[in-house]
């Protein structure tokens, strides 16, 4: 009974980690922006007001299309979904022995509705946003399936908790996280690979037509999903080398590293973003080309025991 105690515990502290922490990172990256540009920028708290004040609005309809109003909830509770997931602590709140392909296709849920509800409308830049959207997952999504293939071999698992259980280092590790960081990084949609929504472009692409309550719950979406895709390699990160996690102050410890490791690669995420400008559509597809033909090298070199 205390044993299952414990677990609730860490398995509460990490869905409200998962619920309210993304917002504040976001928080966090526009204050060292604007550090960066010598301003004094926003409190931390900004994300969540703009978000509260969305959230209060009414959404202006363009369109019938139920499709139009479902899209941001759909693609909020895959983001949520992929998340619990995940590890927190010592303590999977959601774990089964494939979780790991579960993972894969509800994050690129995400990626899919957003597609979809820009072309809902009739507006030119809103398809435009979901065309550039598309191609960048079409590109991306099989890397990082290859590159989760290589993390599962090497492991002999497609669960999470077993990959991060029996995950050995090993040339092909080593370069999977290296490449990992670049596709996580493509598909969380940061700048310089920002194309679907470029606001100075196609304004905003297929958030273009959406507005008030609406808009506020896929900006939420996109904030999980961003958190959840960074709590992810941070686990990679740190669990598999800690050996057997068989208590709770060993588990308290490893949540306390995986938050504050979390938190502290937004600054490096947000010097990345204010020291690039935006890549072309047809760069960024070359570039996710090319690190795919060098994920299946590395998958080879896994398969030889490398």
């Amino acid at each position: 009974m205390k044993i299952d105690i414990i677990k609730l515990g860490f398995g509460l502290v990490g869905i409200l980690i998962l619920l309210f922490l993304p917002p504040y990172l976001d928080g966090i990256a526009r204050r060292v922006k604007a550090r960066l540009q010598y301003r004094r920028g926003p409190p931390l708290s900004q994300t969540w007001y703009d978000l509260q004040k969305l959230f209060a609005l009414p959404s202006v309809r363009p369109t019938s299309s139920a499709l139009f109003t479902w899209a941001p909830y759909l693609a909020l509770v895959s983001a949520i979904s992929a998340a619990l997931l995940l590890p927190y602590g010592n303590v999977v709140l959601v774990d089964f022995g494939f979780n790991l392909v579960v993972f894969f296709y509800v994050m690129m849920m995400v990626s899919i509705f957003l597609i979809l509800a820009g072309l809902t409308v009739q507006n030119a830049f809103s398809h435009l946003g979901s065309a550039r959207e598309m191609q960048i997952a079409l590109t991306v999504e099989p890397l990082i399936a290859v590159l989760y293939g290589v993390l599962a071999y090497n492991a002999g698992s497609l669960s999470i908790s077993g990959i991060i259980a029996n995950l050995h280092l090993t040339p092909s590790v080593l370069l999977t996280y290296i490449l990992l960081a670049y596709a996580l990084y493509v598909e969380s949609g940061f700048v310089p690979f920002n194309i679907a929504e470029a606001e100075q472009e196609v304004i905003g692409g297929p958030l273009g037509e959406y507005s008030g309550r609406l808009l506020g719950v896929f900006y939420y979406a996109i904030y999980i999903k961003r958190f959840t895709l960074l709590w992810f390699f941070v686990s990679l990160l740190i669990l598999p080398w800690l050996g057997q996690i068989d208590t709770p102050e060993k588990g308290a410890l490893v949540l306390a590293l995986q938050f504050l490791l979390t938190i502290a690669f937004y600054p490096i995420i947000a010097v990345l973003e204010a020291t690039n400008a935006r890549l072309r559509i047809d760069h960024v597809v070359k570039m996710n080309v090319r690190m795919f033909f060098a994920g299946m090298i590395i998958l080879a070199i896994a398969f030889m025991g490398w």
